[in-house]
């Protein structure tokens, strides 16, 4: 069974993908971590993949960051603090994000990143009209029912030359389901995401210098499939204003 064309996914089969995803988020946030001790190493290991690949995008005295889907501060945040300047950390989960802020304060980090609740739209007004250096999203992208908006709406929040690093599950050659029934609720793109797709929704974006490479192998489970996880790049070209 091949992936699905990307295009709105929000209500297929008369599911909503977005509020599953609240819903189970709010209602873990404060056991994610314990429940997924894998996310943390794919945290560090998401950003030192981004680190290598595009070390001039990270300046501990200018880089302001916008974490997208940014969980509880333990995906990729915490992993990112020592080598930007700011992170803004965004989420559709209050749950979420009240734990990430809390674990800021108690780690001493409240200074250097923060996160908020909101469903972003890409329009005037939101995150106070801020625009960002860089703009990451780690192991989120199968849960957008839209990458196509999602995508369009992160390259707004770009300043020109910015660049958007995102990391997730590559789709198998043989396009199997590689997340278990008991997520599908959760994951419209239960078959990963293809080098294909990916380009056509960054370029979509109006984002150039597209580039995808694997960074990473491995089970999130004793159970489950080995998965490639992988690292997109586009970069917001700078005439645009």
């Amino acid at each position: 069974m091949s992936e699905p064309t990307p295009i709105s996914l929000h209500h297929r089969e008369g599911h909503n993908f977005v509020e599953a995803n609240k819903t189970y988020f709010n209602e873990h946030a404060d056991k994610l971590e314990e429940e997924h001790p894998q996310a943390r190493q794919l945290g560090v290991i998401s950003v030192e993949a981004m680190r290598n690949a595009y070390p001039a995008v990270f300046n501990k005295e200018r880089t302001e960051v916008l974490d997208y889907a940014c969980g509880t501060v333990g995906l990729i945040s915490i992993a990112l603090r020592p080598y930007v300047k700011h992170i803004v950390g965004v989420d559709i989960s209050q749950g979420s994000v009240a734990v990430y802020n809390r674990r800021a304060v108690e780690l001493g980090f409240s200074s250097e990143m923060e996160a908020v609740c909101a469903v972003l739209k890409g329009e005037p007004g939101e995150l106070g009209d801020a625009k960002f250096d860089l703009i990451t999203c780690c192991a989120s992208f199968h849960h957008m029912p839209s990458i196509e908006e999602t995508t369009r709406v992160l390259a707004y929040f770009l300043k020109p030359g910015g660049s958007l690093l995102v990391t997730d599950v590559k789709a198998a050659p043989d396009g199997k389901v590689l997340f278990p029934e008991t997520h599908h609720h959760l994951v419209p793109h239960k078959h990963g995401l293809t080098e294909e797709i990916m380009r056509g929704v960054f370029e979509g974006a109006g984002l150039t210098e597209f580039e995808m490479k694997d960074v990473y192998t491995g089970r999130w489970n004793d159970q489950g499939p080995e998965l490639v996880m992988f690292l997109a790049r586009g970069v917001k070209p700078a005439m645009n204003k």
